[in-house]
């Protein structure tokens, strides 16, 4: 399984995050793309190079336009990400990283979560935060996602509401059950915008558990103390887990869909997260030839599944039980192929027994660029894999 791993021992900001994002996929063109359908001209990407401590690191800056739009609240946010072209999986949560930090903002000023004058809810900057960590994160797809405890700091900082203690208040609100430090040097080091996406982020915090480390990405924030060095980091790996493990299963009997609507709400499914969407052949009442839409899922997301299923076929009812099943331990590979570089899944069978399978995207990436089959590319991978394993 792909874990993604945050150590906020350093602090957390909205850029800090993108940034670490950024730096640990090489993604930029993906972010800056993503980005591009928003639709809002009135900020520019900068990279500065940094160094904090002995880390050196591209940091984002989000240059603003004077008089850029801003979103009056929560409601204008959440209505222009249902307008956004943007994959559902990022849509929603980027939506939820905002209610994260609404209902942060309104516990600590004692107001209604609607409420139209916080600052960050309606910057254009932590609009791109939020929304280009939500890419990457989506790019990088990992199984589970946890995060260290995060360094608060103390002491002091002015902001649009006067002069607030630190962590602030809506900081300490959003991270209400997160394990949370000082730490010894003064300052804000969590941030609102950063907290949440921490917190939304974040399956379970907790140390940095065993996994074969794949890649590293730092996100260097805007201060340089002297006591530690201001930069995020970002962890992915794989953990080759398999064993026993809970599935959910939601199902739905659909008569009177196409065929191009019922593929259009799979699609939607599988960009929520869905492990797998497929449908089976089935007759309905009356003799009716109709389709029984399976979906298997994370047991914690059933309730954006079923939201899903029902909004997007023409189903009036939804059923769904938690299961268990056997998973493979595995793990994914990359091996060179005269052809290009792409991935391969290899999972293990109890006696030893090794199975490969390449990754789709890579199979299609590979025979695009070089013109070729489907076949020829799959059984390169294939070959370059048993000769990576022996």
């Amino acid at each position: 399984m792909r874990l993604l791993y945050l150590d906020c021992r350093q602090g957390v900001s909205g850029d800090m995050m993108l940034a670490a994002l950024l730096n640990l996929t090489g993604a930029r063109e993906a972010l800056e793309q993503g980005l591009d359908v928003l639709g809002l001209d009135c900020f520019g990407l900068l990279y500065p190079k940094r160094k904090r401590g002995g880390i050196e690191a591209s940091g984002v800056s989000v240059k603003v336009e004077r008089g850029a739009r801003r979103f009056g609240d929560l409601k204008a946010v959440l209505s222009f990400l249902d307008g956004a072209d943007l994959p559902t999986a990022v849509r929603r949560r980027a939506a939820a990283v905002f209610r994260t930090l609404a209902e942060g903002e309104a516990a600590a000023h004692n107001v209604a979560v609607g409420y139209s004058c916080f600052h960050e809810i309606g910057a254009v900057d932590a609009l791109v935060d939020v929304i280009g960590s939500s890419i990457l994160l989506e790019f990088i797809n990992p199984g589970e996602v946890i995060s260290s405890p995060v360094r608060t700091g103390f002491g002091t900082v002015e902001a649009a509401h006067g002069t607030l203690p630190v962590p602030a208040p809506a900081t300490a609100a959003i991270l209400e059950g997160a394990p949370v430090f000082s730490g010894d040097a003064e300052g804000e080091f969590a941030t609102p915008t950063g907290a949440s996406l921490v917190k939304t982020f974040a399956d379970r915090f907790g140390p940095m558990p065993e996994m074969i480390l794949g890649n590293v990405g730092y996100g260097p924030g805007s201060v340089d103390p002297s006591e530690f060095p201001n930069a995020l980091a970002a962890y992915v790996g794989e953990t080759g887990e398999g064993g026993r493990e809970q599935v959910a299963v939601i199902e739905a009997n659909v008569d009177d869909m196409t065929g191009e609507a019922l593929a259009r709400a799979a699609g939607l499914l599988l960009e929520a997260g869905a492990f797998d969407v497929f449908t089976t052949p089935v007759y309905m009442k009356k003799g009716r030839p109709g389709a029984l839409l399976t979906i298997l899922g994370d047991p914690g997301e059933i309730d954006e599944f079923v939201e899903l299923a029902l909004r997007h076929t023409s189903t009036f009812g939804v059923r769904y039980r938690v299961e268990e099943r056997e998973v493979l331990p595995r793990e994914i590979i990359e091996v060179e192929t005269e052809y290009g570089v792409g991935e391969v899944k290899v999972g293990r069978l109890p006696d030893g027994t090794v199975k490969l399978h390449p990754g789709y995207e890579s199979v299609i990436k590979l025979a695009d660029e070089a013109d070729i089959t489907f076949e020829e590319v799959y059984e390169a991978l294939l070959s370059a894999a048993r000769g990576n394993l022996e």
